[in-house]
Protein backbone atom coordinates (compact mmCIF):
# COMPACT_ATOMS: atom_id res chain seq x y z
CA UNK A 1 0.00 0.00 0.00
CA UNK A 2 1.21 3.24 -1.35
CA UNK A 3 0.64 6.65 0.64
CA UNK A 4 -0.13 9.37 -0.93
CA UNK A 5 1.41 11.87 1.07
CA UNK A 6 0.75 15.44 0.10
CA UNK A 7 3.58 17.80 0.64
CA UNK A 8 2.99 21.12 2.32
CA UNK A 9 2.54 23.63 0.09
CA UNK A 10 5.43 27.04 1.23
CA UNK A 11 3.96 29.88 1.60
CA UNK A 12 5.59 33.30 1.59
CA UNK A 13 5.21 35.97 4.38
CA UNK A 14 7.12 39.10 5.72
CA UNK A 15 8.96 41.03 3.23
CA UNK A 16 12.06 40.59 0.81
CA UNK A 17 15.45 42.45 1.72
CA UNK A 18 14.82 44.10 -1.87
CA UNK A 19 11.05 45.56 -1.04
CA UNK A 20 13.00 46.99 1.92
CA UNK A 21 15.64 48.29 0.49
CA UNK A 22 12.95 49.74 -2.38
CA UNK A 23 10.68 51.18 0.15
CA UNK A 24 13.42 52.69 1.92
CA UNK A 25 14.65 54.18 -1.35
CA UNK A 26 11.27 55.82 -1.96
CA UNK A 27 11.25 56.98 1.81
CA UNK A 28 14.54 58.76 1.15
CA UNK A 29 13.63 60.42 -1.76
CA UNK A 30 10.43 61.68 -0.34
CA UNK A 31 12.52 63.46 2.70
CA UNK A 32 15.08 64.76 0.79
CA UNK A 33 12.08 66.78 -0.78
CA UNK A 34 10.85 67.82 1.80
CA UNK A 35 13.99 68.86 3.27
CA UNK A 36 14.42 71.26 -0.26
CA UNK A 37 11.07 72.89 0.11
CA UNK A 38 11.89 73.61 4.11
CA UNK A 39 14.92 75.45 3.07
CA UNK A 40 13.14 77.28 0.35
CA UNK A 41 10.35 78.51 2.83
CA UNK A 42 12.72 79.95 5.17
CA UNK A 43 14.82 81.55 2.52
CA UNK A 44 11.07 83.16 0.95
CA UNK A 45 10.30 83.99 4.95
CA UNK A 46 13.65 85.32 4.94
CA UNK A 47 13.23 87.67 1.87
CA UNK A 48 9.55 88.62 2.84
CA UNK A 49 10.99 89.55 6.45
CA UNK A 50 13.51 91.75 4.49
CA UNK A 51 10.94 93.30 2.38
CA UNK A 52 8.73 94.03 5.46
CA UNK A 53 11.68 96.05 7.42
CA UNK A 54 12.31 98.06 3.90
CA UNK A 55 8.32 99.03 3.95
CA UNK A 56 8.58 100.32 7.40
CA UNK A 57 11.84 101.95 7.38
CA UNK A 58 10.81 104.17 3.95
CA UNK A 59 7.17 104.37 5.52
CA UNK A 60 8.66 105.61 8.50
CA UNK A 61 10.63 108.43 7.16
CA UNK A 62 7.70 109.03 4.72
CA UNK A 63 5.80 110.01 8.17
CA UNK A 64 8.68 112.01 9.54
CA UNK A 65 8.62 114.00 6.52
CA UNK A 66 4.63 114.50 6.61
CA UNK A 67 5.26 115.34 10.27
CA UNK A 68 7.80 117.89 9.77
CA UNK A 69 5.43 119.31 7.04
CA UNK A 70 5.75 122.75 7.94
CA UNK A 71 9.93 122.44 7.08
CA UNK A 72 9.64 119.99 4.36
CA UNK A 73 6.84 122.14 1.92
CA UNK A 74 10.32 123.02 -0.21
CA UNK A 75 11.82 119.91 0.12
CA UNK A 76 15.34 121.32 0.87
CA UNK A 77 15.68 120.10 4.09
CA UNK A 78 15.29 116.34 3.22
CA UNK A 79 16.14 116.71 -0.58
CA UNK A 80 18.82 114.83 -2.24
CA UNK A 81 19.66 112.59 1.05
CA UNK A 82 21.34 109.33 1.63
CA UNK A 83 22.64 107.39 4.42
CA UNK A 84 25.79 106.31 3.19
CA UNK A 85 28.27 108.19 5.01
CA UNK A 86 25.63 110.02 6.70
CA UNK A 87 26.14 111.46 10.35
CA UNK A 88 24.86 109.32 12.94
CA UNK A 89 25.49 111.67 15.45
CA UNK A 90 22.12 112.94 17.60
CA UNK A 91 22.23 116.42 17.45
CA UNK A 92 21.98 118.59 20.99
CA UNK A 93 18.32 119.41 20.70
CA UNK A 94 17.43 115.36 20.63
CA UNK A 95 18.18 115.65 24.76
CA UNK A 96 16.95 118.61 25.85
CA UNK A 97 13.56 120.04 27.27
CA UNK A 98 12.63 122.64 25.22
CA UNK A 99 12.54 119.94 21.67
CA UNK A 100 14.01 120.93 18.24
CA UNK A 101 12.69 123.87 15.83
CA UNK A 102 11.64 123.04 12.92
CA UNK A 103 14.80 122.75 11.41
CA UNK A 104 16.64 120.91 13.87
CA UNK A 105 13.64 118.22 13.37
CA UNK A 106 14.71 117.78 9.79
CA UNK A 107 18.27 117.10 10.91
CA UNK A 108 17.00 114.42 14.03
CA UNK A 109 14.53 113.30 11.31
CA UNK A 110 17.53 112.02 9.37
CA UNK A 111 20.32 110.61 11.95
CA UNK A 112 17.35 108.90 13.85
CA UNK A 113 16.99 107.05 10.19
CA UNK A 114 20.16 106.67 9.07
CA UNK A 115 20.96 105.16 12.48
CA UNK A 116 18.03 102.82 12.12
CA UNK A 117 19.02 101.87 8.93
CA UNK A 118 22.94 101.44 9.70
CA UNK A 119 21.82 99.57 12.89
CA UNK A 120 23.82 102.42 15.07
CA UNK A 121 23.08 102.09 18.88
CA UNK A 122 20.97 99.27 18.54
CA UNK A 123 23.16 96.30 17.63
CA UNK A 124 21.12 94.94 14.96
CA UNK A 125 20.88 95.93 11.93
CA UNK A 126 17.66 95.65 9.82
CA UNK A 127 18.69 95.07 7.18
CA UNK A 128 22.33 94.03 5.35
CA UNK A 129 24.08 96.48 3.82
CA UNK A 130 21.45 98.68 4.15
CA UNK A 131 20.96 102.14 2.44
CA UNK A 132 18.28 105.04 1.96
CA UNK A 133 18.32 107.64 -0.13
CA UNK A 134 15.10 110.63 -0.36
CA UNK A 135 15.03 112.66 -3.28
CA UNK A 136 12.54 115.30 -4.07
CA UNK A 137 11.41 116.14 -7.62
CA UNK A 138 10.61 120.22 -7.57
CA UNK A 139 8.22 120.42 -10.43
CA UNK A 140 5.79 118.03 -8.91
CA UNK A 141 7.12 118.12 -5.41
CA UNK A 142 7.02 114.62 -4.83
CA UNK A 143 9.13 113.07 -2.81
CA UNK A 144 10.63 109.25 -3.24
CA UNK A 145 12.39 107.58 -0.22
CA UNK A 146 13.81 104.39 -1.34
CA UNK A 147 15.49 101.49 1.08
CA UNK A 148 17.74 99.60 -0.62
CA UNK A 149 19.52 96.16 0.95
CA UNK A 150 21.36 93.00 -0.17
CA UNK A 151 20.13 89.19 0.11
CA UNK A 152 21.05 85.65 -1.09
CA UNK A 153 20.38 84.91 -5.13
CA UNK A 154 17.52 82.36 -5.05
CA UNK A 155 15.50 80.91 -7.52
CA UNK A 156 17.58 79.81 -10.34
CA UNK A 157 20.58 82.14 -9.58
CA UNK A 158 23.62 80.66 -8.49
CA UNK A 159 23.84 80.28 -5.05
CA UNK A 160 26.22 82.30 -2.78
CA UNK A 161 25.41 84.85 -4.77
CA UNK A 162 24.26 87.96 -2.92
CA UNK A 163 21.55 90.40 -4.98
CA UNK A 164 19.95 94.11 -4.62
CA UNK A 165 16.44 94.64 -3.83
CA UNK A 166 15.34 97.61 -2.55
CA UNK A 167 11.83 99.63 -1.69
CA UNK A 168 10.40 102.64 -2.66
CA UNK A 169 7.59 105.08 -1.15
CA UNK A 170 6.38 108.15 -3.38
CA UNK A 171 4.60 110.74 -2.03
CA UNK A 172 3.10 114.24 -2.09
CA UNK A 173 2.50 116.87 0.82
Amino acid sequence: MSKNVAHPVKRQSGFTLIEILVTMFILAIGLLGLAGLTVDGMRNNQGAYLRTQASILAYDMADRIRANRQHAEDGSSYKDFSTVDASTNLPGCATEDTGCSPTQQATLDLVQWTRLIQGVGSGVTLLPAGEGTIAYDDANGIFTVTVQWEEVAKDGESEGNVREDSFAVRFAL
